[in-house]
């Protein structure tokens, strides 16, 4: 059995079976093990392309279901570097440039097996190194991602040190020992980092380290920090490179801060879904990230399943929200068990779920995909005494060596789920490159025509969710969230139409539209004695916008507006993403007197550190955390130390997506100080909402 790297991989496109058998036969006398597809068609060649990236393509000039200017274009539409050798009656000079031009590698007369032979060697030659280069480019790029993720996202202080001098801190590093920036410690010796008392010990280790630094090694010492003053740390060291200078990487951990309990239910709660147990989007993407990489360094194929649940609107609407929780529950542990120990299942949104098959092939992530499409159709949920059943709409997108990046890879098994959707749900879709992703784009032009009418025909509307104090605070909130209605009337919300107005450039003046409305709404209810307070989100794309500050004070004023009316909600995603520009922005509508809120606080692994530089009035506490609060004593611990640093810092907390009065109770003991959600009233038109009846 040949292996799969001495193993030619071919299409061939002839007249016959026959006549492709002979290029085979030509190939394997000149030593090559080849296994090759026979296609006489383009609906052959993408059966031929979907069970397998080929090495080369042999095609026989005038095909008549076949020509290489349509092969080229399947080729190229799926993203493949493929060598096609052209093959012809004659190869004389002139046809070959002919040949070249239109796309081919080369031309090969048949009568001339022995230049077939050197022209193949040539390409899988070629290919070899094309291959090798990939999977370094991949490798160096991998770690390239995984370092800048980990200078980012990291809470612990990290230096890099040539000849015990400081060449790179991250903003952790220099917060930790007190410089205000960069400069201040480069050139900056490392001893100076540690106690005096441990000065010799260090050194000892040093000396021990430089002789074998080829492994990672930790080391227990006192550290001393003009801000803090002098703390038990443990010392992190690791062989490194900047800009290809040697040198070692220090990772520092405060010993006298660090909370091992707390670590290890912020590290679970990173990788759960709150209401399912399955893993959530942002742990699923990692996996794809790895699968990817592994892929494209020439190890295992895998697939991923993207399963939307069909007509999950009507289902909330039939049966509430509450309800409707139970249902997405009942299926995410259906689709647990159809995949088992074969892949990883995770929740990917509201109504969606996603499942990673390592080392699978076509065949058995369709007949996974069948399983959970037949699962979903035949279950039937009990929903307070209501039978409930649904449908599911199945996408597969394969992982291969020629596979792009891990967001892409999501975006076409979407795609894909979306054609099952749209001809008529409950059915599995295998994506196709080409059909699939010119349907995406009139996807994604549809939806940008629809926000640019929204816009122009203000479609776009305002609903407002009331947020209420359990401490007595008699005056009114609401927080401002926006719908798109289309020419039916038919409402859209943000998670639908915002990721393409953010990648067609729509968002910012979506931004503007709902802050202007929104002011002259609040405004307008303000003078008829109610004193409100509104809560308006404002997207990271548009915190880059300097000169929105200065613009919404002269809407405010326009408006004759007190600006302490008015709280800018960002979420934690978004300015830890944008951290320079929400700074400067929170800066400057502090100035202004408006307050400032981060949403779904709590959602990363580095929330609290992103308190030290945007430093707003409220923290809105992540909606998972407040489901089933009563019964998870992983939420009620992370909502206590919330509320506990908030308090400390004198900030207030607002618990989103509150649904019972057992929560509700929970929250009062905890000293939450506001709430909102489905308990109180679902998001509404108007600004009705009797705050003097509440005695929460």
């Amino acid at each position: 059995m040949p292996t799969d790297d001495k193993l030619l991989r071919l299409i061939i496109g002839e007249e016959s079976q026959n006549d492709a058998e002979a290029i085979a036969n030509i190939l394997r006398n000149a030593g090559h093990a080849v296994r090759f597809h026979y296609v006489e068609d383009t609906e052959d060649l993408e059966d031929a392309l979907e069970q397998q990236v080929p090495d080369l393509v042999i095609l026989s000039e005038g095909l008549e279901g076949l020509g290489l200017e349509a092969l080229r274009a399947e080729l190229d539409g799926r993203r493949l570097d493929i060598p096609v050798i052209l093959m012809a009656a004659e190869a004389d000079e002139a046809r070959v440039v002919e040949a070249l031009r239109a796309g081919a590698t080369d031309l090969v007369s048949f009568d001339q097996p022995d230049h077939l032979q050197l022209v193949v060697e040539r390409e899988q030659k070629n290919l070899h190194i094309r291959r090798a280069l990939q999977r370094f480019q991949t490798v160096y790029q991998e770690s390239e991602r995984r370092c800048r993720a980990l200078l980012d996202t990291s809470r612990d202080a990290i230096a890099y040190v040539h000849d015990g001098m400081h060449i790179y801190a991250n903003q952790s590093y220099l917060e930790m020992f007190g410089f205000e920036d960069m400069e201040e410690i480069e050139g900056h010796p490392i001893m100076d980092m540690v106690a005096p008392e441990d000065h010799g010990s260090f050194k000892d280790f040093l000396r021990n380290y430089g002789k074998d630094s080829e492994e990672i090694a930790e080391l227990e010492v006192s550290c001393v920090s003009a801000s803090k003053g002098s703390f038990k740390a443990l010392m992190e060291f690791a062989p490194a490179s900047i800009e290809g200078e040697a040198c070692t990487q220090i990772v520092i951990r405060d010993r006298s801060a660090a909370d091992p309990e707390l670590a290890e239910k912020l590290q679970h709660l990173s990788k759960q879904d709150m209401l399912t147990g399955l893993f959530n989007r942002q742990y699923f993407m990692e996996e794809v990230e790895l699968a990817v990489s592994e892929a494209t360094s020439g190890g295992e194929n895998s697939c991923v399943l993207y399963v939307l649940v069909d007509n999950f609107k009507q289902v909330k609407e039939s049966v509430g929200l509450a309800a409707s929780d139970l249902v997405i529950k009942d299926i995410a542990d259906l689709i647990r068990h159809k995949v088992g120990a074969c892949g990883i299942a995770a929740r990917f949104g509201d109504n969606t779920f996603a499942v990673l098959c390592r080392g699978s092939d076509i065949d058995a992530a369709q007949a996974l995909a069948e399983a959970i499409r037949h699962g979903v159709e035949e279950h039937i949920v009990d929903v307070e005494g209501r039978s409930v059943t649904v449908t599911c709409s199945v996408g597969i997108s394969l992982i291969t060596e020629s596979a792009p990046e891990a967001a892409e890879v999501m975006a076409r098994a979407d795609l894909a789920c979306e054609v099952a959707r749209s001809a008529g749900g409950n059915r599995v879709h295998l994506h196709n490159p080409v059909t699939d992703e010119q349907r995406g784009k009139e996807r994604e032009a549809q939806w940008k025509q629809l926000i640019r009418e929204g816009l122009e025909q203000d479609r776009f509307h305002l609903v407002y969710q009331p947020i209420v104090s359990l401490q007595g605070d008699p005056q009114e909130k609401y927080e401002v969230l926006l719908r798109l209605r289309d020419a039916e009337g038919q409402d859209y919300l943000p998670g639908q139409f915002l990721p393409v107005a953010i990648d067609g450039g729509l968002i910012a003046e979506i931004d503007r539209w709902v802050i202007a409305h929104a002011i002259g709404v609040l405004a307008e209810h303000r003078r008829r004695g109610h004193d409100t307070q509104f809560f308006i989100k404002v997207s990271g794309t548009t915190l880059t916008d300097q000169e929105l500050p200065l613009w919404i004070n002269e809407q405010i004023k326009a408006a004759r507006l007190q600006s302490d009316a008015i709280v800018f909600e960002i979420a934690e995603k978004e300015a830890s993403a944008h951290l320079k520009h929400a700074k400067s922005f929170i800066k400057a509508v502090k100035a202004l007197h408006i307050g400032t809120s981060l949403e779904h606080f709590g959602s990363s692994p580095n929330s609290f550190q992103l308190l030290k530089h945007a430093d707003v009035d409220y923290l809105k506490i992540d909606g998972a955390f407040i489901h089933n609060l009563m019964q998870d004593e992983n939420n009620q611990a992370m909502v206590k130390s919330i509320v506990e640093m908030a308090l400390s810092l004198n900030k207030q907390c607002v618990a989103e997506f509150v649904e019972d009065a057992s929560s509700v109770a929970m929250l009062f003991q905890f000293g939450v100080q506001y709430i909102q959600g489905y308990f109180l009233q679902e998001p509404h038109p108007a600004l009705d909402y009797d705050f003097a009846e509440e005695s929460l």
